[in-house]
């Protein structure tokens, strides 16, 4: 009767973990997530709850709730692997959770950003505190019975982690086992100790699981910036979906405009997908100058619009359309905006269906203001909507951290208002992030006043990013230079992208991290 009972305690919690699309966490950030403490050990010792075994003693029920007959468990932990921390790549039953890769891939092709999750249930030989144990490259954690064991979710060579919690003999409690592999070697070995008994790995025949387990989601490590650790500057980001595989695509200043893509905003992947594959645009006396390109929906595919240099030899706006991030891109026949003083850093904003393109007057170039201007576009985005004209929202206010230029737009529309991120200033140290706020689209606008993303001992000048809602959560994907370490810039790894999220305040005003570009572990984007 007791072993039928924990059986049906076994089958009532893989419900519970079914139901929970794995164990009801999608966030992965649970725990030492953002890396502040660097501890690898659980603490003092952690008790499980007698629940599971005080609702069994009973003995009443041998099914569950729905009726339904409880599966015939089997030898085994269940294993999700994921690529990129995000993608589904396999689903096994394994023996233990002991495992050396060293620097082969831990399934499949991908050597690299993997995690993978661990479920089933754990049976102790006999009644006692026991102590779990894992060596790990990367991060861990263990959830025993719902208790969390040992949280070690940072990443780091080898290193041992440890807990304590309680266990009766002869009755399955859940386990689960969160792994993360970042980069270089991989490994992962579970092990147990208790009372006069030595250490020894955890073997199979404590393991079981049923045959099938609901899908979970994958297990998100913390990341830390920089996202690209090479020169990217401008960065243009958009998500994708229809036709394009989920995920996130990414153009930056500077030649053919290499498309590079991510599952996940934080790992990023060069593609041979070019937006200029022949350096510039037919109409375009440029010698390979372009700058600022950004990525938008447009209908069922894309549109992108970019800087580059007409034949007059001024910045002018083009544009090119795919039906998918992987091209062919059709460039625009000739430039959609020019000025005598010339112009950049065009972005797109939907108010309701109406498209607007936004860009700056770049005015510095001949020692004048530098206007952001909206302009309402043709519904598919070729050129401007008859009759419209183009209306300032904003111009820098020279005196101030803005100095001689404003630029890089954004617009966001957030609790029925509208913010306008821009960066200002000299785009080296000097650079800074600033955000305006007004009740309508096309204002007026209020400045918040002081730059709201500034310098700190490791990064400067940061500006000139994209907004990405992910989740509940807006990501401001951005570029910074490396701190020389005197406050000025180190131009050896160029612009660096950067990730970090926006908070909106109880006054309605966004902030990025502490004002700064984070430097610390911080929670996954998601």
């Amino acid at each position: 009767m007791a072993r039928r009972a924990a059986i049906l305690v076994t089958w009532t919690l893989a419900c519970s973990l079914d139901a929970e699309g794995g164990d009801g966490r999608s966030d992965g950030s649970e725990g030492s997530s953002s890396g502040a403490q660097g501890s690898t050990s659980a603490g003092p010792a952690t008790t499980a709850a007698t629940t599971v075994g005080e609702a069994s003693s009973s003995g009443e029920g041998d099914a569950s709730s729905s009726g339904e007959a409880p599966p015939e468990p089997v030898a085994g932990i269940t294993a999700e692997y994921f690529a990129e921390h995000v993608t589904p790549i396999a689903t096994t039953i394994e023996p233990e959770v002991v495992h050396a890769w060293g620097m082969a891939p831990p399934w499949g092709d991908q050597a690299d950003h993997v995690s993978v999750r661990w479920r089933g249930f754990l049976t102790a030989p006999s009644s006692d505190l026991y102590t779990i144990l894992v060596d790990a490259d990367d991060g861990v954690r263990v959830r025993i019975d719902g208790t969390l064991v040992i949280d070690d979710w940072q990443p780091h060579y080898v290193t041992r982690s440890q807990g304590q919690i309680a266990l009766v003999a002869d009755l399955p409690v859940a386990i689960e086992i969160e792994y993360f592999e970042w980069d270089l070697e991989a490994s992962i070995a579970l092990s147990w100790s208790r009372t006069d008994v030595p250490e020894q790995t955890i073997p199979p025949s404590a393991f079981t699981t049923l045959p099938e387990l609901a899908p979970s989601s994958a297990p998100k490590p913390p990341y830390r910036n920089p996202v690209v650790g090479f020169d990217c500057p401008d960065p243009g980001v958009v998500a994708l979906d229809d036709d394009d595989t989920p995920g996130y695509a990414m153009v930056c200043t500077g030649g053919k405009f290499r498309v590079r893509r991510s599952a996940q905003l934080v790992t990023w992947h060069d593609t041979d997908t070019f937006l200029l594959p022949d350096g510039k645009p037919p109409w375009a006396d440029n010698g390979g100058r372009n700058w600022a390109p950004e990525l938008h929906h447009q209908g069922d595919g894309l549109v992108a619009y970019f800087t580059t240099v007409d034949g007059s030899n001024r910045l002018c706006i083009g544009a090119a359309w795919a039906d998918t991030i992987d091209g062919p891109w059709t460039v625009s026949d000739g430039p959609l905006v020019q000025h005598n003083q010339g112009v950049i850093d065009a972005t797109v904003a939907d108010d309701g269906g109406t498209r607007y393109l936004v860009y700056k007057i770049d005015g510095n170039s001949v020692g004048a203001p530098t206007p952001i201007l909206a302009r309402e576009l043709l519904p598919d985005g070729s050129g401007f909507a008859a009759g419209s004209s183009a209306t300032q929202l904003l111009v820098n206010e020279p005196g101030t951290w803005e100095g001689g230029v404003i630029e890089a737009p954004w617009l966001v529309l957030h609790d029925g208002e509208w913010f306008l991120f821009y960066s200002g200033n000299v785009y080296d140290h000097r650079y800074r992030t600033g955000v305006a706020r007004a009740p309508a689209l096309l204002g007026p606008y209020q400045k918040h006043g002081a730059p709201i993303l500034g310098n700190n001992e490791r990064w400067v000048g940061p500006g000139h990013g994209s907004v990405v809602h992910v989740g509940d959560d807006d990501i401001f994907v951005y570029h910074a230079w490396t701190n020389a370490g005197d406050g000025t810039h180190d131009g050896a790894l160029g612009r660096q992208v950067l990730v970090d999220r926006i908070v909106w305040g109880d006054d309605g005003w966004p902030a990025i991290h502490d004002g700064s570009p984070s430097r610390t572990l911080q929670p996954w984007p998601e």
